[in-house]
């Protein structure tokens, strides 16, 4: 059985040599963010990601197959499993390797046009296993690929959740055009999949964290924002209609950088976690 990821996505996978057998997969893990719902997004031509073999040091016929990550006792903070690994597209999912050849595979995703699909964290597995003709003798080695996408960010979305799954919407708040002092407000909702009410804490993503370092990346381009700008409550409530939040900043200097970034946590008694982006940018 594959590890238990609980707290942070590590990259399973990459270079291993056994017995004169190799494999180089590549990328093991990336995020994407403002994936499109309801059209065809190219990963490879929008991103530049392939899945790449490098050099091997022994011939093999390798299978790709995405997965849902829990299948195998996979978890990463704030992502939920995929939730049909058909709608991810590999170009090939069988390449023939030779001696010190290089193969690759591009990549796509469609997800239907279905509002609950919007503002959402997921998490993708892609088993790399060889086939066993052609490792005859030797022992085979595969891989294990691990890929994050978050959906484009849509305030008047309300989700159909599955049971325990919970979402921000929006998932991402802006504050854009800020001078040298701000003081604003916007409001939100947290939705929770099932009935039931719950109150679920919040709390400041720790950027020291694992979770931080290794699971929740920061936005391409953006600061950490300093404690004492963003606040937010430290619970609330969610029952059928979601619940009810605010995200305030404030401050009177100017933003040490032009972009910046808060990340926030919504914890539900059972540890199971979802997240959201606050972003800020100066006017100069």
């Amino acid at each position: 059985m594959r590890r238990i990821l609980l707290i942070a996505v590590l990259v399973i996978a990459v270079v291993t040599f056994v017995l004169g057998v190799g494999i180089s997969v590549s990328p093991g893990t990336f995020l994407i963010q403002n994936v499109p719902i309801g059209e065809e997004y190219s990963i490879t031509g929008r991103n530049g990601f392939r899945i790449r073999f490098n050099k091997q040091y022994s011939s093999g016929v390798y299978v790709l197959s995405p997965k849902k990550p829990s299948d195998d006792g996979t978890k990463a903070t704030g992502f939920y499993d995929f939730p049909d690994p058909d709608w991810f597209h590999l170009e090939r999912d069988t390449l023939i390797l030779a001696i010190d050849s290089m193969k690759a595979s591009s990549m796509s995703i469609e997800f239907p046009n279905d509002p609950s699909l919007y503002n959402r964290h997921f998490l993708l597995g892609v088993d790399v296993n060889p086939t066993l003709e052609s490792t005859t003798g030797m022992i085979a080695v595969g891989a294990y690929l691990l890929y994050r996408f978050e959906t484009e960010s849509r305030a008047d979305i309300v989700p159909e959740l599955p049971s325990g799954e919970m979402v921000f919407v929006p998932s991402v708040i802006k504050f854009e055009n800020l001078g040298s002092a701000e003081n604003k407000s916007q409001n939100l909702k947290i939705f929770l999949g099932g009935k039931n009410k719950r109150k679920v804490k919040l709390y400041r993503l720790d950027p020291e964290s694992d979770v931080a370092k290794l699971t929740i990346f920061l936005t391409q381009g953006y600061q950490r924002v300093p404690e004492g700008v963003v606040f937010f409550p430290d619970e609330i409530e969610i029952d059928e209609n979601g619940g009810k939040m605010f995200i305030q900043i404030a401050f009177d200097d100017r933003l040490p950088f032009k972009r910046m970034e808060e990340i926030i946590i919504a914890e539900q008694p059972d540890g199971n976690k979802a997240f959201m982006r606050v972003l800020l940018k100066s006017d100069s």
